[in-house]
């Protein structure tokens, strides 16, 4: 019961939040006539009990005075009649001041309250207002941290939202055309997810700077033993058995046998301690692997030696770490039809 309520004021008071009082919040005067009035009321009374104070009280709007409540409770309860008496003092004055600080916000959130349930279903001002809170509190601030991220010397300007917003609704001559602003956009946000995606690899390339160093001493190192070649792409390779088949093109399937290892030699992956070959496109494994398949004829067997930028890159795949290079025993069985 609580969680249904609770979902119904999430949509019904925080239109009434945006509502601003300059005065205080009058209460309708309590008139029971009779049952309907009186279910009414009840009904008012339950909803409030069961979850409209909670909710206001998590989205700020009241400061809870239940903590208080509780441990002065539980003080005055063990309390003899002396100690009782200036615990309920203390008690008053700190409830007191907690409601001082509470009436002007819970004024306006009234008057809101009251306005709210007094527009029709269908009024189109409260659709507006419903959609205003939705841009102020939820979309606006969505898109800001998308764009911005943590920089507070930027924000959306709501004026120029606005002024959108209004031009495009009333067909007026628009500043951007509607084809440009979803293009502009969708650049934008494009643009700054690759720019957090930029700055969250460079925080890990700090944090695996080890890692990272010891695989470019691998690579460095394996590139001067015989029968290595290495690719202008970085990726090496070493043939263990040449094959004279056909070689597969990026829109073909393939059924391999492979064996998995990081530098340091722990096995990640292995079809062949599967006892089963895998089946995948060319173009639907990493960047090492279709560049090396596409190079090897149908019956090789080579040994792949990935740099990480051609694997995983940064991602966190469990045994695969970010920025790890990866060994791979690769043979090529047949191209699928």
């Amino acid at each position: 019961m609580k969680k249904t309520i609770l979902g119904t004021f999430s949509a019904m008071t925080v239109m009434a939040v945006m509502m601003v009082s300059c005065g205080g919040a009058s209460t309708p005067k309590t008139s029971l006539k009779n049952s309907v009035d009186s279910v009414s009321y009840a009904y008012g009374v339950s909803m409030t009990d069961q979850g409209l104070v909670q909710f206001l009280e998590q989205t700020g709007v009241l400061v809870s005075t239940s903590n208080i409540e509780f441990d002065y409770q539980s003080r005055i309860t063990a309390a003899d009649s002396t100690q009782k008496k200036i615990l309920e003092k203390e008690m008053n004055a700190k409830l007191d001041s907690l409601n001082k600080i509470n009436a002007p916000r819970l004024n306006q959130f009234i008057k809101g309250l009251t306005e709210g349930m007094g527009q029709e279903e269908k009024s189109a001002y409260a659709n507006g207002l419903s959609i205003g809170v939705q841009f102020s509190q939820q979309m606006l601030p969505q898109f800001n941290s998308m764009l911005f991220g943590s920089d507070s010397s930027k924000t959306i300007s709501k004026d120029q939202v606005l002024a959108g917003i209004i031009s495009a609704l009333k067909n007026q001559e628009l500043a951007i055309s509607k084809m440009d602003a979803n293009g502009m956009v969708q650049t934008a946000v494009e643009e700054a997810q690759a720019e957090e995606q930029q700055r969250q690899e460079e925080n890990l390339k700090t944090q695996y700077a080890d890692s990272i160093a010891a695989g470019d001493v691998y690579m460095a190192d394996n590139a001067k033993r015989e029968g290595v070649v290495t690719l202008p792409s970085g990726l090496q390779y070493e043939v263990l058995r040449a094959g004279n088949g056909p070689m597969p093109t990026d829109t073909d399937r393939v059924k391999v046998h492979y064996h998995g290892t990081l530098i340091n030699g722990a096995v990640f992956d292995s079809s062949v301690d599967r006892g089963e070959p895998a089946t995948f496109g060319v173009n639907q494994v990493i960047p090492g692997w279709t560049e090396a398949l596409k190079l090897m004829p149908v019956g090789s067997k080579w040994r792949l030696y990935i740099p990480y930028d051609l694997a995983y890159g940064s991602a966190d795949r469990g045994t695969i770490k970010p920025f790890s290079n990866l060994i791979f025993d690769v043979e090529l069985i047949s191209i699928e039809k």
